[in-house]
């Protein structure tokens, strides 16, 4: 493993060394929900819905050309993913119980994988990708609205709370990664992407897994990035 990482990291150093190592800021908004199962203990939930919140990424990303079309990416992005969630226990008239939850996680991500540039760099031309992004819980926020109605009398409680890894969500998701977009001869793309979380991070009983999708901007600086460039100094155009 730390040999495989080295020679990534000098592979990357090559082609910084070289000015072919493209580089720079990326900035997201869109919409975050969760595949959700409600929790079968201490109560087994007779129903149960999900509903999307807003979300978004910020962060830095790494692009290095494998060939004249296939890029390697990879970087570090904030991002904040999380959804609603209600779910509801009823028996009879007497008792029954309604909760609603609100969830808001923030992560460190780290996404990783290839991604296929159609045209000449230098050159506006579409680009999709396919990979994988770890993740990690840095923090977040809940809030916890529980209705219960026992022999008549109703009550309701609300609580406000941080998100603990292991105890709210489990810390580490793994997501697969799919995007695709337009890279201007500048340097700036945009670019929609959708990412599928792998990983069940319920507490106990609960299923939930992350799914994010959106539209984000960025610009990647770099040799080749500037159009004013002559063609032949571009890497696309080696021979």
């Amino acid at each position: 493993m730390k040999k495989t990482l080295i020679l990534l990291l000098l592979s990357v150093l090559s082609f910084y060394a070289q000015g072919q190592l493209g580089y720079g800021p990326e900035l997201g908004v869109g919409m975050s929900t969760f595949k959700f199962a409600a929790p079968t203990s201490p109560i087994l939930y007779t129903s149960s819905s999900v509903s999307s919140i807003l979300s978004g990424k910020l962060g830095f990303l790494i692009d290095v050309p494998l060939s004249r079309h296939l890029y390697f990416q990879s970087g570090l992005y904030v991002s904040r993913k999380g959804a609603e969630r209600s779910f509801s226990y009823h028996f009879n008239d007497s008792f029954s119980e309604q909760v609603h939850q609100s969830v808001y996680a923030n992560y460190f991500d780290v996404p990783i994988g290839v991604v296929f540039k159609k045209g000449l760099q230098g050159k506006g031309r579409i680009m999709a990708g396919l990979g994988g992004q770890p993740s990690y819980i840095i923090g977040g926020r809940t809030m916890l609205d529980d209705r219960l109605v026992f022999a008549g009398v109703d009550s309701n409680t609300k609580t406000y709370g941080k998100i603990e890894t292991e105890k709210t969500l489990r810390g580490f998701d793994i997501a697969l990664l799919v995007t695709l977009g337009y890279e201007a001869a500048t340097g700036m793309f945009v670019r929609a992407w959708y990412s599928s979380g792998v990983n069940d991070l319920g507490i106990s009983s609960e299923i939930i897994k992350n799914r994010t999708w959106g539209l984000s901007a960025g610009y990647i600086f770099g040799k080749g990035r500037n159009s004013n460039k002559d063609v032949d100094d571009l890497i696309d155009n080696t021979k």
